[in-house]
């Protein structure tokens, strides 16, 4: 495995570290100036969000989550692409459990995420952070 390969992966943490600690500053400095956001399945109807966008979503949904934990379950790594499987597990704002799954792909070029692409358990997300 190359230095780049596992790099990637320790940025992929390093992003879910700092969702946890809620630190929006630092995954804006982590993610490049072109970046974009795609959530998925595409029946959601959610659009391509860029940079801007993308830490204005994140900061209003861990509003609703304000513990949340995310596990790393499984990945795959190539020169510059992560895609990962992961859970995030917590406590909603209201006090009720949070626990959804997720799959990721991840794009960096320069040590910077420049593309990720999401597919959630639209079914509980969209019926637990309405």
């Amino acid at each position: 495995m190359s230095s780049s390969t596992s790099s990637n992966r320790d940025l992929v943490l390093e992003f879910f570290r700092y969702i946890e600690e809620h630190n929006t500053s630092a995954l804006s400095n982590l993610m490049s100036d072109d970046f974009e956001l795609t959530m998925l399945p595409a029946s959601l109807g959610w659009p391509v969000r860029n940079k801007e966008q993308a830490v204005e979503l994140l900061t209003g949904l861990l509003k609703k989550i304000p513990a949340l934990r995310i596990t790393l379950i499984e990945w795959v790594e190539s020169e510059d692409t992560v895609a990962a499987q992961y859970a995030g597990t917590g406590t909603l704002a209201d006090g009720s459990p949070y626990h959804a799954e997720y799959m990721g792909i991840y794009r960096f070029k320069d040590g910077k995420l420049v593309y990720m692409k999401e597919f959630v358990d639209s079914k509980y997300i969209t019926e637990t952070l309405s």
